[in-house]
């Protein structure tokens, strides 16, 4: 390459980092999109609403909230791995859509780690095993000879990858006859459990806790290894004797791989003002979340051991995705 043509070619890159660097500075010009890839009322559409308040008053930023649910998810994580990496499209994504569906359906995911950047993970929580109320027992050997004494069936809800896993360890845990009825999200098996359609279901308390505010649902078990500061009464799958038996739900935002780091941090800044507002404080204590500081390196250390779990754990059990 002659020096003239050279010359040429650095002037260029200087001028398209330039514009980068300018389109930073003046992010957001426009309404950025928040896509779900559950239902309404999920888990990952309440945090959504969160952030998107955030956005406006850090960033004075107008945040549409878009729900792409189905296919475990991967409808929205699709999505947003196609699309421009501006900052302007922001998955909420999951241990479901960026950890779990990548073993589970990897020759129809469609997109990988590698299609995204982290910029905060902002929910972490346990998938609770619900009964019914009608259900009676204080354990989940209890809860399932009540159902067989009521002569139900013992259909467990799941609105997620993860939750579904949930529901096919329990029946091999525990050799009961239970099969796992997928829905779009965690807020719809709820419904369909509190009106007695399901005997059983894995969720999050974003969703359940309403419900079980309610007494229309109650709480029998936590996939923890030990048992969660705010419900210390509500004991572990292991104190009931199901060792290895370990899930976590949460919810980190994604953008685009490629997406400038200027517009990154600043989607980090306003996802930890979120964290560190009282509404989301209260909204964590009532879900039983575990507290978490949004930092961005943190956040990725976070999901890369998830993905990594999740790689181990499905070549393990040998368990089977089905969306």
């Amino acid at each position: 390459m002659n020096l003239r043509r050279l010359a040429g070619t650095l002037f260029g890159a200087a001028l398209t980092a330039g514009a980068g660097h300018a389109l930073a500075n003046d992010y957001p010009t426009k309404p950025i999109t928040l896509v779900v890839p559950f239902g309404p009322g999920s888990g990952s559409d309440i945090v959504a609403r969160f952030y998107a308040r955030a956005l406006k008053d850090k960033l004075n930023a107008t945040a549409v909230v878009e729900l792409k649910p189905g296919a475990a998810g991967m409808i929205g994580g699709q999505a947003v791995a196609r699309a421009a990496p501006d900052g302007y499209t922001v998955l909420v994504g999951s241990g479901t859509v960026n950890a779990a569906n990548y073993p589970l359906f990897r020759d129809q995911i469609g997109y990988g780690p590698q299609h995204f950047a982290t910029v905060a993970t902002v929910y972490v929580s346990p998938p609770l095993l619900l009964a019914h109320k009608d259900l009676t027992g204080d354990t989940v050997a209890e809860v399932l000879a009540s159902a067989q004494r009521l002569n139900r069936k013992l259909n467990c809800g799941s609105g997620n990858a993860v939750t579904q896993v949930a529901c096919e360890l329990l029946r091999r845990k525990t050799g009961a006859d239970i099969v796992n009825v997928p829905y779009k999200g965690n807020g719809q098996s709820m419904t369909d459990l509190a009106a007695g359609q399901i005997a059983i279901a894995f969720s999050d308390m974003a969703a359940a806790g309403p419900l079980v505010s309610r007494g229309a649902v109650r709480m029998v078990a936590t996939p923890t290894a030990t048992r969660l500061p705010l419900l210390p009464e509500l004991r572990t799958f292991a104190e009931q004797g199901f060792p290895d038996f370990e899930f976590m739900s949460w919810n980190t935002f994604y953008v685009p791989a490629g997406t400038p780091a200027d517009v990154i941090r600043k989607l980090n800044e306003a996802a930890r003002h979120m964290l560190a507002t009282p509404e989301w404080e209260k909204q964590r204590i009532a879900s039983s979340a575990l507290k978490v500081s949004g930092d961005l390196k943190e956040s990725q250390a976070f999901v890369d051991a998830e993905v990594a779990r999740w790689e181990r754990y499905v070549r393990e059990t040998g368990v089977k995705g089905s969306p």
